[in-house]
C-alpha cells in the first residue's frame, strides 16, 4: 500500500514532466524492488531508493533539497548524495542497466551475488511493468 501511495504521489507531481523521467523512475523503482530479496539492504526501501533517483530530475531541483526534505534512511540518502552506503553496488547496477552500459554490469552482478540472467530478467520486467503502470 505505502508503494503505490508512493507512485501515486509522484506521478501527480510530476504531471507537466516529459513521460520519460517517469517512466525511467518507474522503471528504476521496480528494478530495485525485484532485486530486493537477493542483495543485501537492511531496512532500505528499494523501491523507494529506485524512484527518489530520478526525483530531482521530475521536480526540477537539486538532489540534496530533495533528500533535506525527505525523511530517508541514512543509506539511501547517502547513496543519492552520492556517498558511501552498501547501496551502492545496487544502484550502480541500476545506472548501468539503464545507461547500457554493459562492460560495468558483470562486475557488480558478482559483487552483489547476482547472476546475469536474473539481472536481465529483472531490467526487462521492470521496463514492461513500467510501462503497463504508466499507459493507464
Amino acid at each position: 500500500m505505502r508503494r503505490w501511495v508512493r507512485l501515486v504521489v509522484t506521478l501527480v507531481a510530476a504531471v507537466d514532466k516529459p513521460s520519460d523521467l517517469i517512466l525511467s523512475a518507474l522503471v528504476r523503482a521496480r528494478f530495485c524492488e525485484t532485486l530486493s530479496l537477493k542483495v543485501q539492504h537492511g531496512d532500505s526501501d528499494l523501491f523507494l531508493l529506485g524512484l527518489v533517483s530520478a526525483i530531482d530530475a521530475i521536480l526540477g531541483i537539486p538532489m540534496s533539497d530533495v533528500l533535506d526534505n525527505l525523511p530517508l534512511d541514512q543509506e539511501t540518502a547517502s547513496v543519492l548524495r552520492g556517498g558511501a552506503s552498501r547501496l551502492c553496488p545496487l544502484y550502480q547496477l541500476m545506472l548501468a542497466q539503464e545507461c547500457g552500459n554493459w562492460k560495468s554490469v558483470p562486475p557488480l552482478d558478482r559483487q552483489l551475488n547476482l547472476q546475469e540472467p536474473e539481472v536481465a530478467t529483472a531490467s526487462a520486467e521492470a521496463m514492461l511493468w513500467a510501462r503497463d503502470v504508466s499507459s493507464n
